[in-house]
C-alpha cells in the first residue's frame, strides 16, 4: 500500500533495560508488517540513550543480571513513577540485603543510577517531534514495564490524544489484561504474536473504526478492560517480511566513539544480528518441560522453509553487512538437518550463527552444525543426573548431556549452558552423582554457573502446582516495592512467584557441593586441561590425559580394547557392546565377564562414564586439527 505524507506515522519504542547489544526483532518486524499496510512508523530505541548517560558498561552489566528477581532495575523507574506511594528506600535496601544477599556496597555503585531518571524521561521527551505520531508502542518485556509506563505517562501528559500501545512477553493474558486495567494510560493491549494483530489495530484506530474482531487486543469499553478471542499466533511464518533494523543503525552512527569501548563485555547475550527461523517449540508441544514458562498459547512449532530462510539470510547479510547472528528460535527445527543445514554448508558463507537446541543431537548432526558455521549454542542441558532431568521432563539423560559436551568439543562448537537446581521430588544422592560425574568431565565446556529454579508464569510448575508439591504460591516479595498495589492485582501481574516446597518433595541443600565442584571444573577448563585418544598404529589408540586428576596420563589400548572403546564413543549398552564385539572377533572366545573387566577399568580410570548398564568413552578423537571450544 502507497503511504501518503499526511498520514501521521506511528512510533514504536524500546525502553531500558533491553541491552543494546543488537536491535529488538519485535518491533522491527511490526515496523516491517506496518510498512506492507501502508502504514508510516519509525523505531526509537531509548535503551542506547540511557545506556549512553549511565555508561554502556555498567548498562549491560545490569541487563546481563536481569531475572535475578531483586527487580532493581525497574525499581529505579517505579521511585519516579510511584514516589511515596512505595515502601521507603531503606525497608528495599534491607530486604534486598537479607533475602537476596545483596551487599549494601553494590548496592551504593548502583544507587547513583536513581539520579539519572529524571533527567533521562526529559530527554525522551525533548528529544522526540511528537508532534509527528499519533500511536506510540511500548515493547515491554523482562524488566521494562516501569519504564515503559513511565513514559507512557509523561507522553499522555504532553497530549492526551496519543494513542498508547503495549505489546510483548510482559502482556501475555492475564498479565497483559491486568496492565490494562491498573493503568489508564494504557489504551490498548496487544497479547499474544501481534504481526498482523497491531497492523489491524493501527488501521483501524486512523479510520476511526471498532476494534472488534481482532484477536487477542484488550481495550476499553465503558471503562471496563475487554479482550478480544481469537487465535494469535502465525501459522505461516513465511508469509511475514524481513525485519527492520534501519532506526538501530542510524541510531548507533550518532553515538561518540566512546560507546563502542572494547572493554564492553558481552557475557550471556548471543554476538550479532537477530533473526528467527521458527516459533514455538516441538518438545513443548510434546512434553513441555516442567519449569519452562515460555510459549504459553503459542507453543504450536512453526518453521519457515529453506528457501525463505536462505533468501532472508542473504537479504539482512547484504543490507547490514553482519557475519554473525543468532536465531531468536526457542529450538531448532530439527527437519533444518535435511535441508537448510546442508545448504548453508554448501553455500559457505562467512557467518557464524547462535541456535538454542535440544540436546539430544547424534554425532553427525553436531558435525554439521559446525559445517552450516552455528558454532555457538545453547543446549537444554540444565543437569547432569537423569533423576532430576526426569523431574524437569526433559527428554534426555546425563549420559546424552555429557555425550553432546563432548561432541562440542570435539568440533569447536560452544555450548553455554547452566545447572539448575531445586526442583520438587531431588535426592541428596541425585546431588552426590553429579558432584562425583562432574570431576570426571573437566576437559569439557562446563556450565556458566548454577542456580536454583524459578516458579514462572505458564510452567506447568505454575498451572499445576499442587500436583508437583509446589504450595503457597505468591507473587515474589519484590513486586511490592515497583507496584502499590494489592496482592491479587501484582499476582496477574507477575512473572516470578515465590513459593514453598511440600516436606516430601524439599530439595536438600547441597549447593555448596556443588559449587565447589562447578568452581574445579571451570579452573580445569580454564587451564585447557585435555582428554584425548590418539591413534597410534591401525589396531591401537593412546589415551592421553592431562586433567589434574588423572589416574594415568597415558593408556594404552589395542585391538577388541580399542575397538570397545570407539564403540563407546556414542552411549552404547553392554548387550549392544558384547555383540558388537562378538561379531567382529567371532572366531575368539569373547566372554561377557572379560568386557565388563574392562569397561570397569575404564570407568575406574575416569575414561568412560556409566549408568547403570550404559557407557560412554570421554576422550576426544584427535586427529591434529581437532579443535576446542
Amino acid at each position: 500500500m502507497e503511504i501518503t505524507d499526511r498520514m501521521k506515522k506511528v512510533l514504536l519504542i524500546t525502553m531500558p533495560f533491553a541491552t543494546t547489544m543488537h536491535p529488538a526483532i519485535g518491533i522491527s518486524l511490526l515496523k516491517a508488517r506496518l510498512y506492507e499496510e501502508g502504514v508510516p512508523c519509525d523505531i526509537k530505541y531509548f535503551n542506547i540513550d540511557f545506556a549512553e548517560m549511565i555508561g554502556r558498561e555498567k548498562y549491560e552489566e545490569m541487563c546481563q543480571s536481569q531475572g535475578d528477581r531483586t527487580f532493581i532495575r525497574e525499581w529505579f523507574f517505579a521511585q519516579h513513577y510511584y514516589g511515596e506511594q512505595l515502601p521507603e528506600e531503606q525497608e528495599y535496601i534491607k530486604y534486598l540485603e537479607k533475602v537476596y544477599q545483596v551487599s549494601s556496597d553494590y548496592f551504593e555503585d548502583l544507587l547513583s543510577i536513581k539520579s539519572f531518571i529524571k533527567p533521562f524521561m526529559d530527554q525522551c521527551i525533548e528529544s522526540v517531534s511528537w508532534k509527528l505520531y499519533d500511536i506510540i508502542g511500548f515493547t515491554t518485556m523482562f524488566e521494562q514495564n516501569l519504564p515503559c509506563l513511565a513514559l507512557a505517562r509523561r507522553v499522555k501528559l504532553l497530549d492526551h490524544t496519543k494513542i498508547i500501545v503495549f505489546g510483548g512477553a510482559n502482556c501475555d493474558q492475564e498479565m497483559g489484561l491486568e496492565l490494562h486495567q491498573c493503568f489508564p494510560t494504557i489504551d490498548y493491549v496487544c497479547s499474544g504474536e501481534a504481526d498482523f494483530a497491531f497492523p489491524e489495530l493501527v488501521k483501524r484506530i486512523k479510520d476511526k473504526k471498532s476494534v472488534e474482531g481482532i484477536p487477542g487486543i484488550i481495550y476499553r469499553n465503558n471503562g471496563k478492560s475487554i479482550v478480544l478471542p481469537g487465535t494469535v499466533s502465525v501459522e505461516n511464518l513465511d508469509a511475514l517480511p524481513y525485519p527492520d533494523y534501519d532506526d538501530y543503525f542510524s541510531q548507533l552512527e550518532h553515538k561518540p566513539t566512546s560507546f563502542f569501548s572494547s572493554s564492553l563485555r558481552n557475557d550471556g547475550v548471543p554476538p550479532g544480528l537477530p533473526m528467527e527461523t521458527s516459533r514455538g517449540c516441538w518438545w513443548g508441544e510434546r512434553s513441555q518441560c516442567k519449569f519452562c514458562g515460555l510459549n504459553r498459547g503459542t507453543i504450536g512449532f512453526r518453521s519457515k522453509s529453506k528457501d525463505r530462510v536462505m533468501k532472508e539470510l542473504t537479504y539482512l547479510v547484504d543490507k547490514y553487512n553482519e557475519s554473525q547472528f543468532f536465531m531468536v528460535d526457542n529450538i531448532l527445527d530439527m527437519n533444518y538437518f535435511n535441508e537448510l543445514l546442508p545448504e548453508l554448508e554448501e553455500r559457505r558463507l562467512p557467518i557464524q550463527f547462535f541456535y538454542e537446541i535440544k540436546a539430544n543431537l547424534n554425532k553427525e548432526q553436531v558435525q554439521m552444525l559446525y559445517k552450516a558455521g552455528i558454532t555457538l549454542i545453547q543446549p537444554g542441558i540444565e543437569s547432569l543426573n537423569s533423576h532430576v532431568l526426569r523431574l524437569m521432563a526433559k527428554g534426555v539423560s546425563a549420559l546424552r548431556n555429557i555425550q553432546l559436551l563432548k561432541y562440542c568439543g570435539e568440533f569447536g562448537i560452544f555450548p553455554g549452558w547452566s545447572i539448575i537446581v531445586g526442583f520438587p521430588g531431588e535426592r541428596i544422592e541425585d546431588y552426590k552423582q553429579m558432584v562425583e560425574l562432574m570431576y570426571k568431565v573437566t576437559h569439557l565446556p562446563p556450565p556458566h554457573g548454577n542456580a536454583c529454579f524459578s516458579l514462572q508464569r505458564f510452567s506447568p510448575y505454575f498451572a499445576n502446582p499442587k500436583e508437583y508439591g509446589i504450595i503457597n504460591v505468591r507473587p515474589e516479595s519484590s513486586y511490592r516495592f515497583i507496584y502499590p498495589f494489592e496482592e491479587s492485582s501484582i499476582f496477574n501481574l507477575a512473572y516470578f512467584f515465590a513459593f514453598d516446597y511440600r516436606d516430601d518433595v524439599k530439595p536438600p541443600n547441597c549447593n555448596e557441593e556443588l559449587t565447589k565442584a562447578l568452581d574445579y571444573w571451570k579452573a580445569c577448563y580454564a587451564n585447557n586441561e585435555t582428554l584425548y585418544s590418539i591413534e597410534t598404529s591401525p589396531t591401537a589408540v593412546l589415551i592421553e590425559d592431562t586433567r589434574s586428576n588423572a589416574i594415568a596420563s597415558q593408556t594404552v589400548l589395542e585391538s577388541a580394547q580399542r575397538d570397545i572403546y570407539e564403540y563407546c564413543d556414542k552411549i552404547q549398552n553392554f548387550s549392544s557392546i558384547f555383540s558388537y564385539i562378538h561379531g567382529k572377533y567371532s572366531s575368539y572366545p569373547v566372554r561377557a565377564r572379560d568386557i565388563r573387566d574392562f569397561l570397569q577399568e575404564m570407568v575406574d580410570l575416569n575414561l568412560m562414564v556409566n549408568e547403570e548398564d550404559n557407557y560412554l568413552s570421554l576422550a576426544i578423537p584427535f586427529d591434529g586439527k581437532t579443535l576446542t571450544a
